[in-house]
Formats: structure tokens, C-alpha cells, sequence
């Protein structure tokens, strides 16, 4: 099976001033508030093989593209005020002076996934239960340095240390990764006709080279669908309405950081995203679907170097299906 999923992310966000940070190059506290527009291109691409009639396996590949709009004050040369943000997207590569604090790219983590199924109600309604096990390959786009790192100031010690300039956002955390999944799905006769979910279990292998320690992740993903009888008349050529329905995701990430340093300021956190699931059935077999969310996520302040912080995302994904009529022998 081939599969392509693309998503945008929109995320409306503000969080509290920073407590003794300075404007670039001055001895002037900031003193104001930080906001900005956060925008989020994701297409991941992959293919999934039958390894036999129990075993999957699923290779995906994700390309990115992350954008900072900054809406707060800036100088008249149009310059951000603060050394935490500023209108940048993480294609390009960021220097603080000659050194390089962040690679530029597109490409994201590749992630190579096995399933098992492990319950099959072969025909009719009944339940399918999967098991999953995968590695998350890291990819060179990272930072490589923490965004919270202070240095004395122009290099004298006797003043206050300053914290440097940097980038908050990357593609990837550079390190390997495993990742655990169970998927419980259920066919009924009645509405909903199938409803199900996921609960993923994202832990990290070892700290990035540059000494990043990653949160580990929980993920639970769940979904129901209607019956496609509901919507016979809505055709449009080879092209059906097949079902409309809610999803929910609710993702916990746990405390990151750097080596050396306390741990990472709100990377505490949890993200509820409801939304609305389409499915477009095709006559060729293939099917697309779209999903439309809205959601926020809350920040866990249970740490004194935690600061209030506010982000509402909004979310749209569009993903592509087919079924190859192909057969690999030697794996039969």
C-alpha cells in the first residue's frame, strides 16, 4: 500500500515575558509580552508491505516545513527585539555571529514501523487488534544548542549573563527513538459503524549530539465513522462520500533537556486536538480523507523556570490511500 498525508498546522500563540532578558546589543530589559503565528507544513510519504498474513512492516518518510511569523515590537529596521524570536522558517540555517546554532532542511525523522495482528474478525462486525514496535531514524536538521543557554555579556563576567540569540524550533530532536503503538478497532452494524483508536508510547534512545535529552510521549488517537449508505447520492464521478465523523487526539509530552542545564522551561505539556474526520471513497479503491481540528495544548507549569504560556492550533490534513495489486513471491 502507498500512502501520502499532508497537514497544516496553525498555531496562535503568546506566552509571559522572559525574566531578565535583554534587547539585542542593549542593557534594556524587554519588558513586553512575546506573540507570533507559528505555521506548520508537513508531508510525510511511505509505503506499507505485507511481510505475511499477521506482519506488517511501514517505512515513512517526513518533510517539513516550519515557519515563525513574529508579531511583537521590533527596531526600524524591522529587527526583533528579543533574541528568542523573530520571522524565520526552519529551512534555513541560523548563526549566532560564525556559529551555527540550528541546520536548515525539510527533511524530518524517518520512521520504519512493524505491526502485528494480533485479533481478526475475519467478516462482519467484530473486533481487529494490533500491536506495533518502531524506530524513529533522526535527521541532521536539528539545533545545536539550548534556546535557554546564558553567556556573560560581551564576555565580561563582571555583568549580568545575557541569553544569546537562538532558535526555539526544529525537524527533529536528533536522536533515535522507539516507538511502542496498540490499535483496538471494532465494526458495528449500527452508528458507529466503525470506531476504534490508538495508544502510542514514544521514548528516546540517547541525547542528541549536541547533549539533548528528548521528552518521552504519550499519544492516544481515536475516531468513529458513519455508515456510507447515509450518503449514496453524493457522488461526484468515481467518487463517493464514504463517511463523516469526530476524532480526538490527546498527546502528553514529558520534560526534555539539556545537558548540563535544568530541565527545558514548558516542555511539560499536553495537547487535546478534536476534530472532524471526511473519508472520499474512490471505485478504484483508493480512498482520501480529510481532517479538520481545533485544539489547544496546555502547559504544565510545575517548574520555577516554567513561564505562562498560551497556544490554540488549528489543523487541516489531507491523506491519499491505495491498495497495489503487487505480490512480493520471496516473501511467501
Amino acid at each position: 500500500m502507498l500512502f501520502s498525508n499532508y497537514a497544516f498546522q496553525y498555531f496562535d500563540w503568546w506566552h509571559d515575558q522572559i525574566i531578565d532578558a535583554y534587547q539585542p546589543g542593549t542593557d534594556i530589559p524587554e519588558g513586553f509580552e512575546h506573540n507570533g503565528l507559528f505555521k506548520n507544513n508537513i508531508l510525510n510519504l511511505g509505503f506499507t508491505i505485507g511481510l505475511n498474513d499477521y506482519w506488517n512492516a511501514t517505512l515513512t518518510q517526513s518533510i517539513s516545513k516550519r515557519c515563525m511569523v513574529w508579531d511583537g515590537p521590533v527596531d526600524n529596521d524591522g529587527n526583533s527585539l528579543t533574541v528568542h524570536h523573530r520571522t524565520e522558517c526552519s529551512s534555513t540555517d541560523f548563526y549566532d555571529g560564525e556559529n551555527r546554532i540550528a541546520f536548515g532542511g525539510v527533511l524530518g525523522d524517518t520512521r520504519l514501523n512493524f505491526r502485528y495482528l494480533l485479533y481478526n474478525q475475519m467478516k462482519g462486525p467484530g473486533s481487529r487488534v494490533f500491536i506495533g514496535m518502531g524506530l524513529d531514524i533522526p535527521s541532521k536538521n536539528v539545533i545545536t544548542e539550548s534556546p535557554w543557554l546564558k553567556s556573560d555579556h560581551d564576555g565580561n563576567p563582571s555583568t549580568p549573563s545575557r541569553y544569546t540569540p537562538h532558535r526555539h524550533f526544529y525537524l527533529s530532536d536528533g536522536a533515535y527513538k522507539i516507538n511502542l503503538e496498540l490499535q483496538f478497532f471494532k465494526k458495528r452494524m449500527q452508528f458507529p459503524v466503525f470506531w476504534g483508536g490508538t495508544f502510542a508510547f514514544n521514548f528516546p534512545l540517547n541525547d542528541s549530539e549536541y547533549g539533548f535529552s528528548p521528552s518521552r510521549r504519550y499519544q492516544i488517537s481515536l475516531l468513529a465513522m458513519s455508515s456510507s449508505r447515509l450518503f449514496k447520492s453524493i457522488r461526484l464521478g468515481k467518487f463517493s462520500l464514504g463517511s463523516i465523523g469526530p476524532t480526538l487526539t490527546i498527546a502528553h509530552a514529558g520534560r526534555s533537556q539539556w545537558e548540563g542545564q535544568e530541565e527545558t522551561p514548558n516542555s511539560k505539556s499536553i495537547l487535546y486536538l478534536p476534530g472532524i474526520n471526511i473519508l472520499i471513497s474512490s471505485d478504484s479503491g483508493g480512498g482520501l480523507g480529510i481532517n479538520i481540528a481545533r485544539g489547544f495544548e496546555h502547559y504544565i507549569n510545575d517548574s520555577q523556570s516554567d513561564i505562562k504560556e498560551k497556544t490554540d492550533i488549528y489543523s487541516i490534513s489531507i491523506n491519499y490511500r491505495t491498495v497495489l495489486s503487487q505480490r512480493i513471491d520471496w516473501l511467501w
